[in-house]
């Protein structure tokens, strides 16, 4: 059913392999709080939502007044909240960022101003729900980098494991750019793709067998 008034919305897909289901998550956010999910099984909405760790996570505020977002994790199998703890940077209305799973760990980028400069940071979550084992997996500072987004998305890792393919979002007259990223060298290395227009976005997309009635 349709919402109106909200300020935020949020969805997300995943499968839970002990009720052997598929749901779908979406969470909206009022002046209140409201969540929602569909069963497939069921078809029916119950009020009880990027996936990691059979965990669906979103950034939210935690009441309308709040300057600060925090992680949230919506368990599939249990269908219980939980907060994950961020790394130990700031995270205000001045910091634009996003979280999402790559190679099945925990993802988070942000682009903010810091002493005149635009600086995006990627950090990336080692042991799933341990603060400590963030990891900043790269930072840097280009005059070219979008600020009304996260500049540098990352989006899979390569075969072996030791590059990052990213996204990197830039300035309107200036053509967005995918890049394989050198966790050891630091090296940048362009991938070239014919008659992509100057500004995209880039999905994932995995084939299943499963179809879903």
């Amino acid at each position: 059913p349709p919402i109106r008034c909200s300020r935020s919305t949020y969805y997300g897909f995943g499968y839970d392999p002990v009720s052997d289901d598929y749901k779908l998550v979406r969470i909206v956010q009022l002046l209140g709080a409201k969540d929602e999910y569909f069963h497939s099984e069921a078809k029916v909405y119950r009020q009880l939502g990027f996936l990691a760790n059979n965990v669906l996570h979103l950034l939210a505020f935690k009441t309308p007044e709040s300057s600060k977002r925090d992680l949230v994790g919506f368990d599939l199998r249990s269908e219980e909240f939980s907060l994950v703890e961020l790394p130990d940077f700031c995270l205000d209305e001045n910091i634009y960022f996003d979280v999402k799973a790559m190679g099945g760990y925990l993802c988070l980028s942000a682009t903010y101003w810091e002493l005149g400069d635009i600086v995006a940071d990627v950090w990336i979550m080692k042991e799933y729900g341990v603060k400590e084992s963030w990891v900043k997996l790269m930072s840097s500072t280009y005059p070219d980098l979008l600020l009304c987004s996260p500049s540098e998305v990352p989006l899979a890792f390569s075969k072996n494991g030791d590059k990052v393919l990213f996204h990197f979002k830039l300035n309107r007259d200036i053509r967005d750019s995918l890049v394989w990223y050198d966790l050891g060298s630091k090296r940048i290395e362009e991938v070239g793709i014919r008659g992509v227009p100057i500004v995209y976005d880039v999905d994932l997309y995995v084939e299943s067998l499963v179809p879903l009635n």
